[in-house]
C-alpha cells in the first residue's frame, strides 16, 4: 500500500510540474489568432503575432533593461484526414531586444534556428516590443520535391516567459499551437 500512495503522490507531483502557471486576468492571456502563410518560389513565408500584447510582467523586464527574448517555434506538416499529420520540419525563430542606457535606444536580434538574421536599433520601447511579438512573414520553410501536390499545414507557437511550478520548478510559459490554412505547393514558381 505504501508503494501505491508514493506513486500517485509522484505522479501528482509531475503533473502539476507540467501544468501551464495560472495567473490573474487568464482570459487577457497572449494567445496566437491566427497564422497566414503564403508560397513566393519554393519558399513558405509565415506570418503570426501575439494578441493583445506581451504581458505586463514581460513588458516590465523589456524597461528594466533585461535581454527579453521570444520564441517561436515554427513546424511544417504534411495534412492528413484520417491520420496523424507527418511532421516535415522545423523552425525556431527567436527575437531578443535589450535596452542600451547609453544611447536609450533598444537592440533587436532575429535568429532562426540559432543563426543571426539581423540586428537594428530601434528608437522606442514599442518598436522592441513589437518586434518581440510577432513573425513578420518570415521564409521559414523551403519546399522540395517530395512535398510536390501534398496538402501542407504550418503550426505555430511563442514562448513568452518563463515561470514556476510549485515554486521551485522552472517552466517556460507559451501559447497554445495554432494551425494556418491548407495550403498545396504544385511546384510552380508564385508571383
Amino acid at each position: 500500500m505504501p508503494f501505491r500512495r508514493a506513486v500517485a503522490a509522484l505522479t501528482l507531483l509531475a503533473s502539476l510540474a507540467v501544468a501551464r502557471p495560472t495567473r490573474a486576468g487568464e482570459e487577457d492571456e497572449p494567445h496566437v489568432p491566427g497564422v497566414s502563410t503564403w508560397i513566393a518560389g519554393r519558399d513558405v513565408h509565415v506570418q503570426a503575432v501575439l494578441a493583445p500584447g506581451l504581458p505586463r510582467d514581460v513588458s516590465r523586464r523589456l524597461l528594466s533593461g533585461l535581454p527579453t527574448t521570444t520564441l517561436w517555434r515554427i513546424r511544417l506538416f504534411v495534412f492528413r484526414n484520417l491520420w496523424f499529420n507527418s511532421l516535415k520540419d522545423e523552425r525556431h525563430y527567436e527575437v531578443t531586444a535589450t535596452y542600451r542606457p547609453v544611447t536609450g535606444d533598444y537592440t533587436v536580434e532575429r535568429r532562426l534556428d540559432d543563426r543571426l538574421l539581423q540586428t537594428r536599433i530601434v528608437p522606442t520601447q514599442g518598436e522592441a516590443a513589437e518586434a518581440l511579438r510577432e513573425v513578420p512573414g518570415l521564409p521559414s520553410f523551403t519546399l522540395g520535391p517530395h512535398l510536390l501536390g501534398k496538402k501542407l499545414v504550418v503550426k505555430v507557437s511563442c514562448a513568452y516567459a518563463t515561470g514556476l511550478a510549485l515554486g521551485v520548478v522552472p517552466t517556460t510559459v507559451e501559447t497554445d499551437w495554432v494551425r494556418s490554412g491548407i495550403f498545396e505547393w504544385n511546384g510552380s514558381p508564385s508571383p
